[in-house]
């Protein structure tokens, strides 16, 4: 049976003029101009075969003053009522979909350098979970305002979150092999005061405490390149511009290639609360796709830290 509608245009203009009795408030609650919407209401008005609004001229800087008019005030509430109840239903049906997604926020560096080269097995053996990854250096900060698990660099200490470490990293000095074959001589912890130090500030192991720790004295401890992201400063590395401060798993495929060196082995540092964790909101660990996911992680983590 076909049911005897006008356009939905026309009743969307209609409803959003009801609720300000303005054409103007209308049409920036639309994102339409308000020439639109009073001509989708006079087409509505013509459909139906009656006056929705009494239109009067004495009104605040030139615009008419809408009134509903019996017919009209019979109409408006009937369709805000019907649009909140789609609107309801469709944020169910998309919350519906959203539920079989696992949203991951992880630092650019560890989803690269980490979670990249092993997801592929995760992906093997529960194909019936989505996930999104979600690139973000901070939990607090994420572009997307909920999330199920984080992979982060940090000490664990995230407001509401539960957070279970996976490995520590160790900091170590890395440069270009081309720096040490053509810059000062780069054998000991001393010899950086020879060099340009790259700093990253995402990093919470900084040379200071990295100096500090290996006794080095004479280098002004923050002279040097400074970078919001580990993967900069990490290029301003492998691009000869100083020896940068980065964790071990972050730089594991640029060791391995050849990229980077360690040029020699500095100490380790004192505060071993510094490192990769599992979070996830208080009270969402059992939910079966985090709970899932936890599992799968932990044993990764497991098999290299073996």
């Amino acid at each position: 049976m076909v049911r005897p509608l006008p356009p939905l245009a026309q009743l969307r203009s209609f409803e959003a003029a009801a609720r300000f009795l303005s054409f103007k408030k209308a049409a920036e609650d639309l994102n339409v101009s308000p020439s639109a919407v009073s001509h989708a209401v006079q087409a509505l008005e013509s459909y139906m075969g009656v006056k929705l609004f009494h239109r009067l001229n004495h009104s605040k800087r030139g615009e008419k003053a809408l009134v509903l008019t019996d017919a009209g005030k019979s109409l408006s509430p009937c369709l805000s009522r019907s649009f909140d109840d789609i609107a309801d239903v469709v944020t169910s049906v998309m919350a519906q979909g959203a539920g079989d997604i696992l949203t991951v926020a992880t630092a650019p560096i560890f989803a690269k350098s980490w979670l990249m080269p092993r997801l592929h097995r995760f992906v093997a053996s529960h194909p019936d979970v989505n996930i999104r990854v979600n690139s973000t250096l901070n939990l607090s900060n994420s572009v997307y305002d909920r999330f199920d698990v984080g992979l982060m660099y940090g000490r664990g200490n995230w407001p509401d979150q539960t957070a279970l470490k996976l490995f520590s990293e160790t900091m170590v000095p890395v440069c270009s092999p081309h720096l040490l074959e053509t810059g000062p001589v780069l054998k000991a912890p001393d010899d950086l005061v020879h060099h340009t130090l790259i700093h990253s500030e995402a990093r919470l192991t900084t040379w200071p405490m990295w100096l500090e720790n290996a006794g080095v004295r004479g280098i002004n401890p923050a002279k040097g390149l400074h970078f919001n992201r580990a993967t900069l400063a990490i290029d301003a590395a492998m691009n000869s511009l100083g020896v940068a401060l980065e964790g071990k798993t972050a730089i594991k495929d640029e060791l391995r290639d050849g990229t980077l060196v360690i040029p020699f082995e500095g100490p380790n540092m004192p505060d071993q609360s510094d490192g990769y964790y599992l979070t996830h909101p208080i009270g969402r660990g059992e939910i079966p796709k985090v709970a899932i996911f936890r599992e799968w992680v932990l044993q990764e983590a497991a098999m290299q830290n073996d």
